[in-house]
């Protein structure tokens, strides 16, 4: 598969966009813009899968954009770009994982990924939230 998509290691120097809801973007005046993810949007999926983000190498090399990766989502939805070495830092495992013919494709399956590890200590996401800024946040549909 073109674009390094293919299952293998994820560079230390990429970000992981991870999709964040409404209700975990929070109000900051500390940081550009003046919002950012709560620490809470850096945890494993409700139903115990690991988290979900996309590879943003991935995403740019098959020429979509970070608003792709929030494709559809209502108002208030944001993108934030976890750097890759964080996530490493933090003991957990990036890895690739590709989705292929799903039952509503998105236009970044390509570029899906899992983050696997232990997410449990808060300081741990807070760590990971604080350098994981918003690169985009949906305004209109």
């Amino acid at each position: 598969m073109a674009c390094g998509a293919e299952f293998g290691s994820v560079a230390a120097n990429d970000r992981a966009l991870r999709r964040v809801p409404p209700l975990l973007v929070v109000s900051d005046p500390k940081v550009p813009g003046g919002r950012r993810a709560s620490a809470a949007a850096f945890t494993d999926d409700s139903d115990g899968s690991p988290m979900s983000a996309y590879l943003q190498s991935v995403v740019d090399c098959i020429g979509l954009t970070k608003e792709h990766v929030v494709h559809e989502k209502e108002p208030g939805w944001a993108v934030a770009a976890i750097p890759v070495e964080t996530l490493i830092a933090e003991e957990q495992n990036i890895e690739r994982d590709p989705i292929t013919a799903p039952p509503e494709p998105h236009p970044c399956d390509p570029a899906h990924a899992l983050v696997r590890g232990n997410k449990n200590p808060k300081g741990r996401r807070d760590r990971i939230a604080q350098v994981s800024p918003l690169v985009h946040i949906v305004t209109k549909r």
